[in-house]
């Protein structure tokens, strides 16, 4: 078994008392301490395998007294120890902390080379861009890095007030998957998240709001056509940041294969940056959507 030990990620080496030692504290592992253990320990940077390392220990910790490579499958196997080897790759440079998380969270960093594959385009207007400029940094921190394809897997569209509905016909004709930002006066509604014949799209949503709002098929010719008295949204700076840190959470949870919140719900962020709401959001009976979903 070779890999590169390295202790757990961020958590301090500590002596607990005369026989014990404690790694981290959240709340931290207690190990029985043993001649040269802590000493042992603190060569754990993830810099040798361990055949170097129980090399380097023969020779500079004459009293450790222990079969290396068992004990660090021990450490691996109680989450002590972890494999650096695990955290740096060709395709994840750059992203060691997201690799240490995904890996201390019992995730896979191998997601982050997915993350590498996907491609994401951005349809905005001037006053999304904030929001949108925001989460673009989050997600390449995060390890997407084509955000301006020109054949994305994952179009955002992102717009101040309801779009008007003609930017949703091509990306559903041509059954590219798409998720909606709408800055709705004092908040941000994320969603629906739509995968052309596998989830709800907009027109579900028109629907089900016509069957509350008689008026809303009146409206709806009228939507993008911004005039000389709209005013900019009411959205302070922390909330913008709070809803671009969702929209980055919805794409990463796209790329990484798993049901995010937008996906047959929408979530709105505001007025506050720590208000949430959520509903859900079903195939409308007489969409053609739903008829593509029972094909």
């Amino acid at each position: 078994m070779s890999f590169r030990p390295a202790l757990r990620p961020g958590a301090p080496l500590l002596r607990r008392d005369a026989t014990s030692l404690q790694v981290g504290t959240s709340p931290g592992v207690v190990l029985a301490d043993r001649p040269g253990l802590m000493a042992l320990l603190r060569l754990l940077d993830g810099t040798r395998d361990v055949e170097r390392l129980q090399a380097h220990a023969r020779d500079t910790i004459p009293e450790l007294d222990c079969d290396v490579p068992a004990l660090m499958r021990e450490l691996l196997a109680i989450g002590v120890v972890f494999d650096s080897t695990r955290w740096s790759a060709p395709r994840r440079r750059g992203l060691d902390a997201e690799a240490r998380h995904a890996d201390l969270s019992a995730g896979d960093p191998a997601r982050l080379v997915r993350r590498s594959d996907l491609r994401v385009a951005f349809h905005a207007g001037a006053a999304a861009l904030p929001v949108v400029d925001t989460a673009r940094e989050v997600l390449s921190a995060s390890g997407v890095r084509d955000l301006d394809a020109t054949d994305p897997h994952l179009l955002v569209i992102a717009t101040c007030g309801e779009p008007s509905r003609t930017v949703f016909e091509r990306p559903t004709s041509t059954g590219l998957d798409h998720l909606v930002v709408v800055i709705d006066e004092d908040r941000v509604r994320l969603g629906p998240l739509v995968r052309p014949g596998l989830t709800p799209c907009v027109g579900c949503h028109d629907l089900h709001r016509t069957d509350w709002d008689p008026a809303w098929p009146a409206l709806l010719p009228q939507l993008g056509r911004h005039t000389g008295v709209l005013t900019p949204p009411a959205l302070d700076a922390v909330t913008v940041h709070a809803a671009a840190l969702e929209l980055a959470v919805e794409v990463l949870a796209y790329c990484d294969g798993t049901a995010g919140r937008t996906t047959g719900q929408l979530l709105a962020i505001g007025p506050r940056h720590d208000e949430r709401s959520a509903w859900p959001l079903a195939f409308h009976h007489a969409c053609a959507c739903d008829l593509l979903s029972a094909a």
